[in-house]
């Protein structure tokens, strides 16, 4: 069970009384300062021990809140009312041979190698030739340089098993880059990912458009039968219309009857014309469906040689710029402190831990899991250090 410490911040809740809700951080001499409730010493105690205490305060307070109908009215705390949790720990802090010392934000479950990890990594830039912020920066581009270009490797790899039609690819030698296994299992196991997803949306694709361009088939079938329907309805509209004419100029038939001929013969022909029209833009569509789906692998295939062609013009910058990382920090003088996070003689890991008055000097490896407030000190020793410079 976590006991509070100064350097804590918890927050305090009190429900429905949103007036109440504050965040306050352990004091060094183990109070925190709350509205309405005041101070209250913390250090030492559980987040349940410190609810009880103020739940205990409150209950014997009169908690003002707004009039209503003219009155005041006293709201009840129930068990359970106030909630109390840790709002931020208190930082570990790691020193010794990493790249960048600091202090840094706890977080639960929080290891060493966690701590070294956000620290910059474990370094043997102290007590090299040349200057430490000079040699951070140098170190810091190196291993950025070196992610990147595993990336491009593994982009280059997913190109060529989508090219190859295969839904997944695994891992390759990658010559002259160190990088922890674990990068680069997660960068496979991500592309892998893009790579499933591209060959699902081609074939969605692929899908999508034999599919329309059956249904614009059906389709035509539908209007090519009702164009033939419509010229026959056409046809024996027109001789209607002869027929009535010749009555009509024998004086058997009235005007109207004409008239009313001559708009059914309109109708059915603008109902043909569109009929037609239709036709033609189903067939339209049907081969342009057809054209399309016949285009999908060729226009995936340029487009994947053109991010080919890029990938690779992007790892011969990045291999460039590696190699002139790798001389800068020859001459600086750092060069051998870059394979010691993965290949090289593995620092010893020291955690200073506070026991009530006193501090355990508690020896540990990377997985040692972490408390708020330890300190993580990163050492190589002597010989390791003196072995690098003979290099």
């Amino acid at each position: 069970m976590y006991r509070l410490q100064p350097g804590d911040a918890i927050e305090v809740a009190v429900a429905g009384q949103p007036d109440l809700r504050a965040r306050a951080t352990v004091q060094i001499d183990g109070t925190i300062s709350l509205p309405t409730i005041g101070t209250l010493l913390v250090a030492g105690e559980t987040t349940g021990e410190v609810m009880a205490k103020i739940e205990a305060v409150l209950a014997s307070r009169l908690l003002r809140r707004q009039r209503t109908q003219a009155a005041d009215r006293l709201p009840l705390l129930q068990p359970g009312d106030v909630a109390v949790t840790v709002a931020e720990y208190r930082p570990v802090t790691v020193s010794g041979d990493v790249l960048t010392p600091g202090q840094y934000a706890y977080r639960p479950m929080m290891t060493a190698r966690h701590a070294i990890a956000v620290a910059g990594g474990a370094s043997t830039v102290r007590g090299r030739v040349g200057s430490i912020s000079e040699g951070v920066e140098a170190e810091q581009e190196y291993r950025r340089v070196q992610i990147n270009l595993v990336k491009e490797h593994v982009h280059l790899w997913r190109l060529a098993a989508e090219m190859e039609g295969a839904e997944t690819f695994k891992a390759k030698p990658i010559n002259a880059v160190s990088v922890p296994p674990g990068l680069v299992a997660d960068l496979v196991r991500t592309e892998n990912r893009s790579l499933q997803v591209a060959q699902a949306e081609t074939r969605a694709e692929r899908d999508y458009l034999v599919n329309a361009a059956r249904q614009a088939a059906e389709q035509i079938a539908t209007l090519t039968e009702q164009e033939v329907q419509e010229e026959r309805g056409l046809k024996a509209d027109i001789e209607e219309l002869s027929r009535t004419n010749n009555l009509f100029g024998n004086g058997n038939l009235t005007s109207q009857r004409v008239a009313d001929a001559r708009r059914a013969v309109l109708l059915s022909s603008t109902r043909r014309l569109q009929t037609s029209a239709n036709l033609s833009e189903a067939k339209r569509r049907r081969d342009e469906m057809a054209w399309r789906r016949d285009r999908i692998d060729t226009s995936r295939e340029l487009l994947l040689l053109k991010e080919v062609r890029d990938g690779q013009a992007q790892v011969a910058d990045l291999s460039a710029r590696l190699e002139a990382s790798t001389r800068k920090l020859a001459l600086i003088g750092r060069a051998q402190s870059l394979q010691t996070t993965t290949l090289g003689p593995r620092p010893e890991v020291v955690v200073v831990r506070r026991n009530g008055a006193a501090f355990d000097r508690l020896t540990a490896d990377e997985d040692f899991e972490l408390q708020p407030g330890d300190a993580v000190e990163v050492i190589f020793g002597s010989e390791t250090l003196g072995a690098l410079a003979a290099r």
